[in-house]
């Protein structure tokens, strides 16, 4: 991690036992201050202050009645083990839904394009329903990946949405598939950054992502950001929110949650888009790292972006 990095994190622990207005303000000058210390030191984009070093170990959470439960250390025995995503071996039948990420409602008339390692590869196109009683429901034959691609990604367009990408979604060989896609409504897109204080910038990308373990289970205590070059982190710009975990989980300041929350979510704002971006989870998976200070890699998807858009994903923990 980056010198600023590390002046960050000293100014967070020099200020995590304040609270209150001028504290808060206290916290937020540090970050700033350390941003400009990166930029003047090696001129690359500001630092993010999302991506500080995290000051515990790794959890996993639970969700039951609305509510998310810590339950223990996250499991990362997968980690670094080979992937158990299956080649493709033909097309595949799909059914399933698209909603709109803060309501949950159906989003009809949406335009669904699958594709493979890349946009312009085309592996099928459906539209939503846009009837009152099935609003969203799509079903579509997605085709057969290329030799060594395992996951589809989806580009959605939709009135009164921005466009959206989804990347990572895997569905078993040779087995009808399920899966709920969500989209992000123009409302959204300027509402989500008015709660941090930030203006969303149409030239700029937006990532919204989550986290699971080797359970599935939903992780905190990590930390999130875009890097330009796999496996290494490298600040390729934007800035790092973590969510509320409430019954309405929404994306809070760092002075409310500076490190990933119960439900594993995280948003990345105002992302300068390019074709070779990776957006990567690093954190600490056990006290003897956390005490040595040695952050791990958790978990990486390349996740290249255009201007004015969304891009949604869902990261297992890093395979080989």
């Amino acid at each position: 991690m980056s010198r600023s990095t590390t002046f960050r994190a000293t100014a967070f622990a020099a200020l995590a036992a304040c609270s209150g207005g001028d504290d808060a303000a206290a916290l937020d000058a540090a970050a700033l201050d350390a941003a400009a210390l990166d930029a003047a030191l090696d001129g690359r984009p500001e630092s993010n202050g999302g991506f500080v070093t995290p000051f515990a170990v790794t959890k996993a959470n639970t969700k039951s009645g609305g509510v998310w439960t810590e339950v223990g250390d996250a499991d990362w025995s997968c980690l670094g083990a080979p992937s158990t995503d299956q080649p493709s071996t033909g097309t595949i039948a799909i059914a399933g839904r698209i909603t709109d990420f803060q309501t949950g409602n159906g989003v009809g008339d949406a335009s669904i394009t699958a594709w493979g390692t890349s946009p312009l590869m085309m592996l099928g196109t459906a539209s939503s329903s846009n009837v009152a009683a099935t609003r969203g429901d799509f079903s579509m034959t997605l085709g057969m990946l290329p030799s060594g691609t395992r996951r589809y990604g989806f580009t959605l367009i939709a009135v009164d949405h921005v466009s959206t990408v989804v990347l990572g979604r895997y569905y078993a060989p040779a087995n009808a598939a399920t899966d709920t896609v969500a989209m992000i409504s123009q409302a959204t897109a300027l509402a989500l950054p008015a709660f941090i204080g930030l203006a969303r910038d149409p030239t700029k990308a937006v990532y919204i992502g989550e986290m699971r373990d080797c359970q599935g289970r939903a992780v905190s205590n990590a930390v999130a950001g875009v890097s330009f070059v796999p496996s290494t982190f490298t600040n390729a710009g934007g800035e790092t929110f973590y969510f509320s975990a409430g019954s309405t989980s929404l994306p809070v300041r760092h002075t409310v949650e500076p490190l990933m929350n119960n439900d594993g979510q995280f948003t990345i704002v105002n992302v300068a888009p390019g074709s070779t971006l990776f957006v990567q989870v690093w954190g600490f998976r056990s006290l003897a790292e956390l005490n040595a200070g040695t952050l791990t890699l958790l978990g990486e998807i390349a996740a290249p972006s255009q201007p004015d858009q969304y891009v949604s994903l869902r990261l297992d923990p890093r395979r080989t």
